[in-house]
């Protein structure tokens, strides 16, 4: 048999359900011409009159009344198959896998706080951000990654969440004549560096311009270059995360740089002083998440990423004081205007953030 054009599969369909040119034509939005002409052609592939005119309008033929029921089936299947996806959170079972570090540890929680309660059946995956990021994306094993990119491959997507940036802790139990005034005399203090992925991954870790140029926002505090941003020198203590590098920082007389936002929110167990870096040594830190284009349209990717959106808003909000003005951070606490202020309200938490001026 000759290939078939599937608008005459139609045109058989609903000459069948109608048994009536007219009515068949109106469906389509066709002439009864156009219908006719379309008939002619069908009679000729399948080699068959197919329907054969009554009074009362268009009998099926045998052959006709054996193609239609078969017809139909492979016709809606065709229609599925075409159909745009369909998400419903409230009744979808589908796994989605986030890849993020413990620097998301609140908002994570903020996270599986809402889709619980909006989409009880989906089931989440967290996993840690690995040395083949690029292949987990590629390979659909990873549906979105949050995280620092200094560089993404034009096949992903990213979008900015809200920007942090390193400060300086030190114990709180130093007397405020030892504290350190200023960023020079930071520099001075055993430093605490942060690498949470291992010397040999790192190692062995090559990447290529294909590859995403991840910034690893715990990473801090490992940096022997004296020409980085803030002058840093090599550290005097490697620790694996910054929970950790915090708990030192505690009880002894070493410092760590940690993101800002991560020790405002995790440092209530550590008796810390949090210290601003001077505005001329700031490090903004770009927070992202990041996705396959493939994805991009897909209407899973689409919610998840709008949950997402929706942890970090509500996160700001439930860090802004009330009566106090908004906050530059994300989810720790808002930003205070005077060291009076911010030490009353982290009296609880054994917080105080300094400024420098």
């Amino acid at each position: 048999m000759m290939d078939i054009d599937f608008n005459l599969l139609r045109v058989f369909e609903l000459l069948y359900e109608e048994g009536n040119m007219t009515r068949a034509a109106a469906r389509l939005c066709l002439t009864q011409s156009a219908v006719s002409h379309a008939l002619a052609r069908l009679r000729i592939v399948l080699e068959d009159p197919l329907f054969v005119r009554i009074p009362s309008g268009l009998q099926p033929t045998e052959r006709a009344h054996q193609l239609a029921p078969r017809l139909r089936v492979a016709l809606a299947e065709i229609r599925s198959l075409v159909a745009a996806p369909v998400f419903d959170p409230a009744t979808t079972s589908r796994r989605f896998t986030i890849s993020a570090s413990s620097y998301f540890c609140t908002l994570i929680v903020r996270l599986v706080t809402l889709v619980r309660s909006s989409a009880p059946g989906v089931s989440l995956q967290i996993v840690s951000i690995g040395a083949n990021l690029t292949q987990a994306l590629d390979q659909q094993q990873v549906d979105l990654v949050l995280g620092g990119f200094d560089r993404v491959p034009r096949r992903f997507r990213s979008e900015r969440l809200f920007q942090d940036e390193l400060a300086w802790v030190i114990g709180a139990h130093h007397p405020p004549c030892e504290q350190p005034s200023d960023h020079e005399a930071f520099l001075t203090r055993p430093l605490v560096g942060i690498v949470s992925t291992s010397l040999g991954e790192r190692s062995r870790e090559r990447l290529t311009h294909d590859d995403i140029l991840r910034h690893a926002i715990l990473d801090v505090g490992d940096i022997a270059d004296s020409s980085a941003p803030t002058g840093r020198r090599p550290s005097s203590l490697l620790v694996h995360d910054a929970s950790m590098a915090m708990a030192v920082t505690s009880v002894t007389d070493m410092v760590a740089l940690v993101p800002r936002q991560y020790a405002e929110t995790c440092a209530s167990s550590a008796k810390i002083r949090i210290v601003d870096l001077p505005k001329n040594r700031a490090e903004k830190i770009e927070v992202s998440m990041l996705w396959h284009s493939r994805v991009q349209h897909d209407p899973g990717s689409l919610w998840l990423r709008s949950i997402v959106r929706e942890a970090v808003k509500l996160h700001f909000e439930d860090a802004q004081p009330k009566g106090l003005p908004g906050s530059n951070g994300a989810f720790g606490g808002a930003r205070m205007k005077t060291k009076k202020q911010t030490a009353r309200s982290k009296r609880d938490r054994n917080i105080l953030v300094v400024k420098h001026r």
